[in-house]
């Protein structure tokens, strides 16, 4: 790819609020502009956009068509300014039709301020006055910028062209003024243009007393002010064109790994908080229960609900952010069964999906998008939470599909697509055990939302089988490891270690029975309801042997033209969801032939719905186990 070659927006935006506003942490579409908006401050960044001269993804269906645009506006209507509002990029593409004039030796008069309706007589009097009244400081923008005559002049334009506040001004850590168009002038015969900045001797001693005062600070300071001037220079200006920004591919590069970079520090400073604000409220609670003993009123019941909620928001937060890490992705992407059955209901069906409009639901890295393109869908839109989206931008402009592909970040409950309906949702929603995760509500809340009637589920039905296991040697390691460690008993770890249900892959010589069907679902038409489920069966022994515990698996099935099924059954090939073992506490003994009565009963978890509890009954014993 040509580093230099202009690049299309990346992230449709929203109109969701964000938890961190820098960074459109949540629920929130993302363009390649918000990028740019990390590195000039993201509020000042949407002021700028809204007037019209730097939009993420604003233009008319007669500028720019879908395929010229990676991704549309998720319910955003800017528009580009009138040429009265606003720069007109065609007069202002070079510096041949400004000419400079020599200074006037007489006074200047009727200078209109740079923020407010104040007109004063002189250059020096309005700037005294912005000073004064606005808190712009020139001598502190020099100071940060370098900034000379020509500096000074394309300033004052881009303030006047803007109607950028001295907030604003002051706030930027880059100077995005320093563009030749910013030297056309405004205002016909700007006085305050011929304002001899080079020349002040007064703003030249207040930048030499602040350089004075930051020389005399710590070396720390100074090595941040030399990787500020660093970053100054290497500084790239965007190309504004038509409402839209369009970047070189280096710029968006650096711009994607500077977002990245910004975001974990955001995140690692968030995560501490709440960990500190979780202590000092342990902390609180003690004392209080020492104090007052069990004693607790009803506003502190009520604080303690909200508490709750609050850390179940925080778990929510957690949920997402753990698919931001590559190597679930790449144990995922390594998968081979599970990749490879995508692969083949998409492309194999490729005429169930060419020119449909495709909406792939958790699409991570984007390569369910990815295969829907190959298929030949006219567009497909891809939505994930997770911050993995910004690297699916770049995959799939190194794919060059960024013209069919557009993302959206943020959670299909909350945000707003495009497109009114769908005509093919995809998504790779299970979790372990089938239903841990929860994100079937997503996917239903999707197909309802967007799905054609007659459109198509990609996996469209689903099922969970369970059979019994004997295998002494792995109930030895998971089980009875406790009743002796390094000579010392930790019995009282074992009812902890069988109430979690293991993740491992079963070998298929410890199977002791066929596999009896629990849960079947079509996911055209089921509801969240039905993923809480009670259902006896039966297991019928194959041989004589010490049962140890049972172990649950599933499958999804693409019945479409050419029918594909993935399964993560212990006779199938190997996936990352392995299976799902349920250990009990001691080992039955079994014959073949020999047929238990069996039940299980699957719930949410009260307080984290992502999580599930499990209640097995065998021949009227019972015991329960948590996913979580």
């Amino acid at each position: 790819m040509d580093p230099d070659a202009d690049v299309p927006i990346l992230l449709e935006a929203s109109e969701t609020n964000l938890p961190h506003q820098s960074f459109h942490e949540s629920s929130t579409n993302v363009s390649v502009a918000d990028s740019a908006a990390a590195t000039m401050g993201s509020e000042s960044f949407r002021e700028f956009s809204d007037r019209g001269q730097i939009s993420s993804n604003s233009s008319s269906d007669d500028e720019i068509s879908d395929e010229d645009s990676f991704v549309e506006s998720a319910g955003n209507s800017n528009k580009p300014l009138s040429t009265q509002e606003c720069f007109n990029e065609s007069n202002m593409s070079s510096d041949e039709d400004w000419v400079e004039e020599p200074c006037a030796d007489e006074p200047m008069h009727n200078i209109p301020c740079l923020f407010c309706v104040e007109v004063l007589s002189s250059a020096h009097a309005v700037l005294e006055h912005c000073q004064t009244v606005h808190h712009f400081s020139l001598a502190t923008l020099q100071k940060r910028h370098g900034m000379d005559q020509y500096s000074f002049i394309r300033l004052i334009n881009f303030i006047r062209s803007c109607n950028a506040s001295s907030r604003e001004v002051m706030d930027m850590d880059m100077p995005i003024w320093e563009q030749d168009k910013f030297m056309m002038p405004v205002i016909e015969d700007d006085a305050l243009l011929m304002y001899d900045f080079d020349g002040d001797d007064g703003l030249k001693s207040t930048v030499s007393q602040a350089v004075s005062t930051t020389a005399s600070s710590a070396d720390s300071d100074n090595v941040k002010v030399q990787t500020e001037g660093q970053m100054f220079s290497n500084f790239r200006v965007a190309n504004a064109e038509g409402g839209h920004v369009t970047l070189s591919q280096a710029h968006f590069d650096d711009l994607h790994a500077t977002l990245q970079k910004m975001q974990l520090v955001v995140d690692e400073s968030n995560a501490t908080l709440k960990q500190y604000q979780k202590d000092m409220d342990s902390m609180r609670k003690a004392m209080k229960h020492m104090v007052m003993g069990d004693k607790q009123s009803k506003e502190e019941e009520e604080l303690a609900a909200i508490q709750r909620f609050e850390e179940e928001e925080d778990e929510e937060d957690g949920y997402f952010s753990g698919y931001a890490h590559f190597s679930i992705h790449h144990d995922m992407l390594a998968d081979k069964p599970r990749t490879d059955s995508y692969r083949d209901a998409i492309i194999k069906n490729s005429h169930m999906i060419k020119n449909k409009i495709v909406l792939d639901l958790g699409c991570g890295t984007g390569i369910l998008s990815m295969f829907a393109v190959q298929a030949g869908a006219s567009k497909v839109i891809g939505v994930d939470q997770s911050q993995i989206i910004f690297n699916a931008m770049a995959i799939i402009r190194e794919n060059k599909m960024e013209n069919k592909i557009k993302l959206v970040r943020g959670k299909i409950e909350e945000v707003t697509l495009n497109e009114p309906m769908v005509d093919v949702l995809v998504s790779e929603w299970m979790g372990y055990f089938l239903l841990f995760e929860g994100m079937l509500d997503s996917v239903i809340h999707a197909r309802n939302k967007y799905l054609a009637p007659d459109g198509l589920m990609l996996p469209n039905s689903c099922s969970i089988s369970i059979m019994a296991v004997g295998d002494l040697e792995r109930y030895s390691e998971m089980v009875r490891f406790w009743d002796d460690v390094y000579g010392l008993k930790m019995t009282s770890m074992r009812p902890e270690v069988l109430r979690e249900a293991s993740i491992e892959t079963v070998p298929v010589e410890k199977i002791l029975s066929d596999p009896s069907l629990v849960l079947q679902l079509d996911l055209k038409t089921c509801t969240s309801q039905e993923t809480e489920f009670f259902r006896a069966f039966q297991l019928k022994m194959t041989r004589e042997d010490k049962l140890t515990a049972l172990v649950g698996s599933f499958d999804v099935t693409f019945h479409l033209d050419h029918t594909v099924m993935l399964s993560t059954s212990p006779y199938s090939p190997p996936t990352h969801w392995k299976q799902t073992v349920f250990y009990l506490p001691e080992p039955i003994t079994v014959h073949a032939g020999q047929v238990l009565e069996c039940s299980i009963k699957v719930q949410r978890h009260s307080k984290e719905v992502r999580w599930l509890d499990v209640a097995i009954m065998i021949n009227g014993d019972k015991f329960k186990y948590s996913l979580s």
